[in-house]
This record gives C-alpha cells, sequence and structure tokens, in this order.
C-alpha cells in the first residue's frame, strides 16, 4: 500500500471530532483510536508517541522535573526533523507550557523567574524573564490571552483556566491542520486533537462528579434529621 493511500484510507476512517466543548462524549475510543494507527508503519508509530509524550498531559505528568521534560522537548525536536510542521507544534505546545508555568511561578510569589532555561522553552524566555512582573511578559500584543490567563489563575477560576488553555492548543492545531489533509503530519494533529477533546470530557466529568457530591453533602449537612434506622440500617442498629 502507497503512503498516500495509506493515509488517505487512514484519515477517511476517523469520525470528525467536531468543535471543542461542543460534545459531551468522545468520538471515536481510545482503544479504536490505536487500532486505527496500526496503519502507520512502525517509525510513524514511535514518532507519533514521541510526539504524544511530550505533548500530552498524561505523557508529560510521568516525568519528575521540569528539566526532564525540557530535554525531552529536545530530543523529540531533533527526532522531527525531517518535518518542520511537526517541530513547530512541539515548540509552540512547549511555549504555551512555559508562559502557564511562568504564570503559576508569579502567583506562587517567585520575584522572578530564577533559572529559566531549567523549566522554560521557547522563543519567549528572555521575554518573560525581562518582563517578569508585567501582567502578560511583555507579549500581550504577540497573545493576548496571557493577561485573560493571568485573571483567571488570580481569581482561582480553574475551570475557566482549564478551558481558555485547551482553547488555545486546539486553535494552535487547527492552524496546522488547515494545511494538511491526507499526510503523517494531519494524522498527528488529529490524534493531538482528539487527546485534548478526550481531556475535556474526562474533566467535565469529573467536575460534574465533585459537584454532586458537594450537594449531597450540602443536602446531608442541612437535612433534619430522621426517624427509624439509617440508611441501609436495620431497627436492631438504630436501637444498638
Amino acid at each position: 500500500m502507497s503512503d498516500r493511500y495509506r493515509y488517505i484510507t487512514l484519515i477517511s476512517s476517523l469520525p470528525h471530532l467536531g468543535r471543542l466543548f461542543s460534545q459531551k462524549d468522545v468520538p471515536i475510543s481510545e482503544f479504536r483510536l490505536r487500532e486505527r494507527m496500526k496503519m502507520l508503519d512502525s517509525g510513524h508509530q514511535d514518532l507519533l508517541n514521541r510526539v504524544i509524550e511530550v505533548t500530552a498531559w498524561a505523557g508529560v505528568a510521568k516525568l519528575h522535573t521540569d528539566e526532564e521534560v525540557v530535554r525531552l522537548a529536545d530530543a523529540v525536536i531533533r527526532e522531527l526533523g525531517t518535518s518542520p510542521v511537526l517541530q513547530e507544534l512541539v515548540l509552540v505546545r512547549m511555549e504555551t507550557r512555559t508562559i502557564i508555568a511562568a504564570l503559576r511561578r508569579r502567583l506562587a510569589g517567585n520575584a522572578g523567574p530564577g533559572d529559566i532555561a531549567r523549566w522554560g522553552y521557547g522563543r519567549w524566555r528572555r521575554q518573560i524573564a525581562e518582563n517578569w512582573t508585567d501582567p502578560s511578559f511583555g507579549l500581550g500584543h504577540f497573545i493576548p490571552w496571557i493577561a485573560e490567563a493571568d485573571r483567571l489563575m488570580r481569581s482561582g477560576d480553574h475551570i475557566a483556566m482549564e478551558r481558555l488553555t485547551l482553547t488555545q492548543v486546539f486553535r494552535q492545531l487547527d492552524r496546522e491542520g488547515a494545511t494538511h489533509t491526507f499526510d503523517f503530519e494531519a494524522v498527528v494533529i488529529y490524534v493531538l486533537r482528539w487527546t485534548i477533546v478526550a481531556r475535556w470530557a474526562t474533566y467535565n466529568a469529573e467536575t460534574a462528579s465533585e459537584r454532586l457530591r458537594g450537594l449531597i453533602d450540602s443536602a446531608l449537612q442541612t437535612a433534619p434529621d430522621l426517624p427509624g434506622p439509617p440508611v441501609g440500617g436495620t431497627q436492631q442498629e438504630a436501637h444498638a
């Protein structure tokens, strides 16, 4: 099977993911997506896994320090030498991660960035370091969402912050995806978009569950004592 036919067949078999936040369920399960990815040759499967390792939250979570993440990003970008598009995707994702990390460090009370080369990545490190006290690190004209992210962090609105971050990453992928249809880059972009949709679906479900537990706890705390045994108990337990 030629590469072009392979990618046409593979991508045509993948369901449309739709707009971010527009669906409650992920259009394709992780198991089925992994099965479809077996159509890739072994070299491209390895590269796809490496990109996921450095860009997906689950992959980065396996690392213990920011320095490890930086080293991993360097290694993956080198391995992607034949695909400038994917190199740029990894770079931009790491830059977004660096901006979020800088906002969190500043909010935690850090007077400066310290050695930003140890925990940050990309083209904006010097700008961030030199404009540490500026709400947008002097990048407001280039990256307007930083000011909103700073406001949401300070207000403690974690759900809105998560939504903002995912939106920015999704838009980055959409911009690159617009120029790729039936090639390896298009497959990688699809999988990265899928990880975001799946993350939000999981996050949304966990948030709903936490809210439900909170409502139940609140109701139990304010409810009057009822006669008879406790729910699930017996008359003997009630009189014990």
